[in-house]
């Protein structure tokens, strides 16, 4: 290849100044071209197809997802994981809440206060099912709803201790007066 674009045009310039195309040949193409199927319409319907697929697959996604947020009633609705960890701790405070039940009632103040905190724990983790409902899966109020499960355990643990604690007082009393 010449060392420049120039040189090679100037050794060539006879040869193409004289060239003339074939002038039959290139309307033979053409019209072989013009009698081809138009592949216009093909390539239409395949990406209308495809429009149509995508447009049917989100609008099932969208359901799904709507309906599944409508049935999500605990933690357990969203996923195994959070099935197992909810079930665990559902567990604990129902062997904890019936062990508290179990003891004697000794002061009914503190008692209530700590049952007030329960509902208040309730409350929230109401309140965050509900966001969950509304605006989908959320890891905040996930780990909220957990929260309050550890909450209840030791706001239980607690109401046990603190029962445990004033028989303890009461047995000494007790002792000592005898």
């Amino acid at each position: 290849m010449p060392d420049s674009w120039e040189e090679y045009f100037e050794k060539n310039r006879a040869e193409q100044d004289v060239y003339e195309p074939d002038v039959q040949r290139m309307w033979q193409g053409i019209d072989k071209k013009l009698k081809q199927p138009s592949v216009r319409w093909k390539s239409l319907l395949t990406k209308a197809a495809i429009v149509a697929s995508v447009i049917f697959s989100v609008s099932l996604f969208i359901r799904h997802e709507m309906m599944m947020q409508a049935q999500i009633d605990s933690l357990a609705a969203i996923n195994d994981e959070l099935a197992r960890k909810e079930s665990n701790y559902i567990n604990q405070v129902n062997l904890k809440w019936d062990e508290f039940k179990s003891m004697p009632s000794t002061d009914m103040k503190f008692e209530l206060m700590l049952l007030e905190e329960l509902a208040l724990l309730d409350t929230i983790y109401n309140k965050g099912l509900n966001d969950i409902k509304q605006h989908g899966y959320n890891e905040r109020a996930v780990l909220i709803m957990l929260d309050t499960y550890e909450k209840r355990l030791r706001i239980i643990e607690r109401l046990i201790s603190e029962k445990r604690k004033k028989q303890r007082d009461e047995n000494k009393s007790k002792h000592i007066r005898i």
